[in-house]
């Protein structure tokens, strides 16, 4: 029936309309905690709303909880997760419930069945959802203070390098540059970008230094 598609679609235009909106308004907000517990309401209202239009019960749609879920764990981690799948297990069952009164006049025993197999997936897509959002919020942690020690690392080794007063040329065990000193670029006039990748002996050709004879060798050779 082309009325049921039509049907279908309001809720998405709604949903995009009010994402567009969000995305204008996003900037100019200060409480995002806020602002994403409002979101995570508007999804599980929203899919309540699919699932009233699809078929109550017999509603395929029912999995989308479980996306709401995920969105709750990935923007607020555990707190997040549990919230949304607690809001969603009472909007499932109270939409349920709502709409097979009226119809049958009192509440039939397979009814409880699919609610209580739903809201026991939602819990379980929280608890682990919020685990990998938590050790993924970890592990980013992580990098970003190795980077930044690595960065710290690598300023100091420029400082000290820049500040040799004799040309440093730095390579890899293969034998190509991968550092270039400013007084290095001034004594030879040559500049870093043109040097770097190149083997050091086709910049100084009477160099006969033999990396490949020394590639299992740990240490850092120097040569003057």
């Amino acid at each position: 029936d082309p009325q049921y598609f039509y049907t279908l679609t309001v809720p998405l235009i709604v949903a995009y309309a009010i994402s567009i909106g969000s995305v204008l308004l996003l900037p100019r907000l200060g409480n995002l905690r806020l602002f994403a517990y409002l979101q995570l309401d508007f999804d599980v209202l929203l899919i309540s709303g699919i699932i009233w239009i699809t078929g109550d019960i017999a509603s395929p749609f029912s999995f989308l909880y479980n996306l709401a879920v995920m969105n709750g764990a990935i923007l607020l981690f555990y707190r997040g997760a549990f919230f949304t799948a607690a809001f969603s297990s009472l909007s499932y069952a109270g939409l349920l419930i709502f709409s097979s009164l009226p119809v049958r006049g009192s509440l039939l025993w397979p009814l409880p069945m699919p609610v209580v197999m739903n809201i026991g997936s939602f819990f379980a897509i929280a608890w682990l959802g919020g685990f990998l959002a938590s050790k993924l919020s970890e592990t980013e942690k992580l990098l970003k203070e190795k980077q930044l020690d690595y960065q710290q690392l690598d300023a100091l080794k420029e400082a000290l390098l820049q500040g040799i007063g004799s040309g440093v040329a730095i390579t890899d065990d293969d034998g190509r540059i991968n550092y270039f000193n400013g007084q290095a670029r001034q004594l030879t006039s040559l500049h870093e970008g043109v040097v770097k990748g190149k083997k050091l002996n086709e910049i100084f050709p009477g160099l006969t230094y033999e990396f490949d004879g020394r590639k299992r060798v740990k240490n850092i050779v120097a040569d003057e």
